[in-house]
């Protein structure tokens, strides 16, 4: 049995399981929300869509909310792992990476992120999506402090 464990950098940072999506995930900056309450430096969860199109493609939309420090740009990575359940179905995790200074912040920048899942690299199966029911979507600061996830239905298209 292979021991699968998350990548440690050299500046100790930890990245999830699984591969990078690169450069085909868009992000596109919204807005922001002000939680003038706000105490704590913990994540926000992501607010997810995934619809299957026609069996062959999984489009995933997530919002997330980013309490911003003093930079112009948010650098960021999409990671996708495919996993297999207790009952053998196929399932999948994707995790929007990022790397920021942990503040409790009280203004939130607002982005939206999109992409399409890849398929299996060890099945040729047409219709792998189509047995995908959930999603799970985690927010994950590689500095490595915290991950804040959610799970979701996938819609039919």
């Amino acid at each position: 049995m292979t021991k699968i464990t998350l990548k440690l950098s050299d500046d100790k940072k930890t990245y999830p399981p699984g591969f990078s999506l690169g450069p085909k995930v868009n992000l596109n900056k919204l807005s922001s929300v002000t939680f003038p309450e706000n105490q704590t430096n913990a994540l926000l969860s992501p607010v997810v869509q995934a619809t299957l199109v026609g069996n062959k493609k999984l489009q995933i939309r997530a919002v997330i909310f980013i309490a911003p420090e003093e930079q112009n740009e948010l650098e960021f990575d999409v990671y996708q792992n495919w996993y297999v359940d207790i009952e053998g179905n196929p399932q999948l995790q994707f995790f929007i990476c990022y790397d920021l200074k942990d503040i409790v912040g009280k203004i939130f920048d607002i982005y939206e992120v999109s992409f399409e899942a890849k398929r299996k690299p060890y099945n040729e199966d047409d219709d792998v999506f189509s047995k995908i029911k959930t999603v799970q979507t985690f927010l994950w600061d590689i500095d490595p402090v915290s991950s804040r996830g959610t799970e979701t239905n996938v819609q039919h298209g």
